[in-house]
C-alpha cells in the first residue's frame, strides 16, 4: 500500500463536487449556445435572409453541430455524475483514518503514529518505566502493546479502504474523461465536410457608366473593394470599352500540395499577437468578427481563390482566408509576413485593410449586417 495518512489527509472531495458542477455548467451552455446557433439560422433560412448554396450549407452544417454538440454535452454529464458519484466514499474514509489517527495521538501518553498507519507505545512505555515505583508497569506496557497492535490493524485497514475508494473514483473518472475527449475528438473540423459551392458560368461584368466597365481603385481607397464579396472596385476595361480579358499575373493560383496546419482560432491568435506587436490596440481585434469574415469570405480555407467574379476578370483574384487581392494585401501586410496563402499573413493584411477603410472591424459591412439581424455581404 502506497497511500499514507498526509496523502489522505490532503484530500479535497468538496473540489470534485465543484468541478461536477461546472461540468454540469458547460454542458449547459454548450446546448443552449448550439440551440441558439441552430434556431438563429434556422431563422435567417426562414426568413429567406439567407438563402442558396450559402443558407443551405448553413442550415447542414448547423443540423451537423448540433448531433456532434449534443454528444459531448451527453459526455460532460456523465463526467458530471462520475466526479459527484464517489465523493461520499472519499468523505467518509478520511474521515475515519484521521479519527483513528487523532484518537491515538489524544491519549495521555499519546500513541506515536507513522505516516503508513503504524502506532506505536514507545512514548507510553517511557512514560510507565519513569514510573516504575508507582504501577505495574510490565503490565502496562504488555497491554499498551496489544493496544498498538490493534490500533494498527485498524488504522492500516482505514488506509487500504481509502486507497480503494481513490482508485474507484479515478477508474471511473478517467473512463468518463476518456468518452469526453472521445466526443470532443468527433467534433473535427466543421469545415472539412463543407463541399465548395460551384463556380458560376463566367459573364460579362455589369457596366455601371454608359456600358464602360468602372476601373478599379488603387490600394486601400475608399472605393477599393479588398476581396470577392464586393466587386464595387469594378474591373479593368479598354478604351473601347468591351469587356475584360482575364489574365494571370506571377503566383495568382492557390498552392497545390498539403493545407497548412492549424486552425482558425490559432490562426485569429497568431496574427492577433503580431497586430498588437505592431501597435493595434486589443480590444478592436474582434476575433469574433475576424472569423466571421473568415467564414463567409473563405469557409476557412487558406487555399481559397475566386475565379469567378469581376477581380478575377481583371486579373487578380481574390486569395486566402479574408480573400484579399495581391495589391490590398502587399499594401496592408505585415514586415516578414510576405505569403498571401499563409493563414496567419492574410489575416494581418485582411485586418489591417478593414480597420483601415471602414474604421473598425464591427463596422465591416458583412459583419455589421450580421450584428444587426441582416444576412452577411462582402466587403
Amino acid at each position: 500500500m502506497t497511500l499514507t495518512i498526509p496523502d489522505v489527509e490532503a484530500w479535497q472531495p468538496d473540489q470534485l463536487t465543484t468541478a461536477g458542477e461546472h461540468a454540469a455548467s458547460v454542458s449547459r451552455d454548450l446546448d443552449t449556445a448550439v440551440g441558439k446557433g441552430h434556431t438563429d439560422t434556422t431563422a435567417l433560412t426562414d426568413g429567406k435572409k439567407w438563402s442558396g448554396t450559402a443558407g443551405s450549407a448553413a442550415t447542414t452544417r448547423m443540423d451537423t453541430e448540433k448531433t456532434r454538440a449534443s454528444s459531448v454535452s451527453s459526455a460532460l454529464i456523465a463526467l458530471e455524475s462520475a466526479l459527484k458519484l464517489h465523493v461520499t466514499n472519499l468523505v467518509n474514509t478520511k474521515s475515519r483514518v484521521l479519527q483513528l489517527r487523532d484518537d491515538a495521538l489524544n491519549q495521555s501518553p499519546a500513541f506515536g503514529v507513522s505516516p503508513d498507519g503504524t502506532v506505536d507505545a514507545k512514548a507510553r512505555t517511557d512514560y510507565y518505566r519513569s514510573h516504575e515505583d508507582k504501577a505495574n508497569v510490565d503490565g502496562l506496557i504488555f497491554r499498551d502493546a496489544l493496544l498498538a497492535a490493534s490500533r494498527t490493524w485498524e488504522l492500516t485497514n482505514a488506509l487500504k479502504a481509502a486507497e480503494d475508494a481513490a482508485n474507484q473514483a479515478k477508474t471511473v473518472v478517467q473512463d468518463a474523461a476518456d468518452k469526453l475527449e472521445q466526443a470532443y475528438a468527433e467534433l473535427g473540423e466543421p469545415r472539412a465536410a463543407l463541399v465548395p459551392p460551384t463556380a458560376p458560368p463566367a459573364t460579362t461584368p455589369a457596366s455601371t457608366n454608359s456600358g464602360h466597365p468602372q476601373p478599379v481603385s488603387s490600394p486601400g481607397s475608399s472605393n477599393h473593394s479588398g476581396n470577392s464579396g464586393n466587386s464595387t472596385g469594378g474591373t479593368h476595361s479598354d478604351t473601347g470599352g468591351s469587356t475584360s480579358t482575364p489574365h494571370q499575373g506571377p503566383g495568382s493560383h492557390a498552392p497545390s500540395g498539403p493545407m497548412p496546419s492549424g486552425d482558425m482560432a490559432q490562426w485569429i491568435a497568431e496574427a492577433k499577437k503580431e497586430l498588437i506587436a505592431m501597435g493595434y490596440d486589443p480590444k478592436d481585434i474582434d476575433e469574433r468578427a475576424i472569423a466571421m469574415i473568415i467564414e463567409h469570405e473563405s469557409a476557412g480555407n487558406p487555399h481559397a481563390e475566386n475565379l469567378w467574379d469581376s477581380n478575377y476578370l481583371a486579373g487578380h483574384p481574390s486569395k486566402g482566408l479574408m480573400q484579399t487581392i495581391d495589391s490590398t494585401f502587399n499594401s496592408y501586410k505585415a514586415p516578414g509576413h510576405d505569403d498571401i496563402w499563409n493563414p496567419v499573413d492574410n489575416i494581418i493584411a485582411g485586418v489591417r485593410y478593414s480597420m483601415d477603410r471602414y474604421g473598425s472591424l464591427g463596422s465591416v459591412p458583412g459583419v455589421a449586417a450580421v450584428n444587426s439581424g441582416g444576412a452577411y455581404q462582402g466587403y
